[in-house]
């Protein structure tokens, strides 16, 4: 171990010396100071008197130290968390606005933005699920429901968290021949685990 005082810890001037300082700053800062009323404000004599009471004031200091010591300032460190200059209080708001969640009944499954319909498709058509992790500073799985309809690829996109997610899963265990499996269940795993890439979850066979 080094023997070395620590660097961050100044040399601390004698007791007896900061207070001899402080008495003759605030004698000099009077003397200016009364000075500098009776000469008709004096340039010379209002400098002197504000350099000696900047002096009596950094001399009350040193003694205030010397009996309160000054509270250590905490290590300059940061966390460099992928996307956090992203989260700003603005587009947290933002976010929460367009906030999507997910809504089915016993015809379609459809996305919904504060309280109005965003995306739709029925039961009947779905023919692929598969889960895109999305790009961008904070990467999020989205789960994309699709088919066709009259030769047309219609779907909806569902973020990981949406509400509505859950129930939408136990529904399409239900509702989708196949889904309810162990190969079904580790590849959503796999996909929740990932940063990047596209995980196919399901597909209907023909019949």
């Amino acid at each position: 171990m080094s023997d070395r005082p620590d660097a961050d810890e100044s040399p601390k001037s004698p007791l007896l010396l900061s207070l001899l300082g402080l008495a003759a700053s605030f004698a000099l800062a009077i003397w200016a100071g009364t000075h500098y009323m009776t000469n008709d404000a004096s340039l010379f004599y209002g400098l002197v008197a504000g350099l000696s009471f900047g002096a009596a004031f950094a001399f009350g200091q040193q003694i205030k130290n010397r009996f309160v010591p000054p509270k250590q300032r905490k290590t300059d460190w940061k966390v460099n968390a992928p996307g956090a200059a992203e989260l700003s209080p603005a587009k947290l708001a933002a976010q929460a606005a367009r906030k999507i969640s997910v809504e089915f009944d016993q015809e379609e499954i459809r996305t919904m933005v504060r309280g109005a319909k965003r995306e739709g498709i029925a039961w009947n058509t779905v023919d692929d699920v598969t889960i895109r992790i999305s790009e961008g500073p904070l990467p999020q799985p989205e789960w994309i429901i699709a088919g066709k309809t009259d030769d047309a690829i219609k779907g909806v996109l569902v973020p990981n968290d949406a509400e509505g997610l859950d129930a939408l899963q136990d529904a399409m265990k239900e509702r989708l021949p196949g889904f309810d499996n162990d190969k079904t269940y580790e590849t959503v795993i796999a996909a929740m685990a990932a940063m990047e890439g596209s995980f196919h979850v399901w597909s209907r066979k023909p019949a």
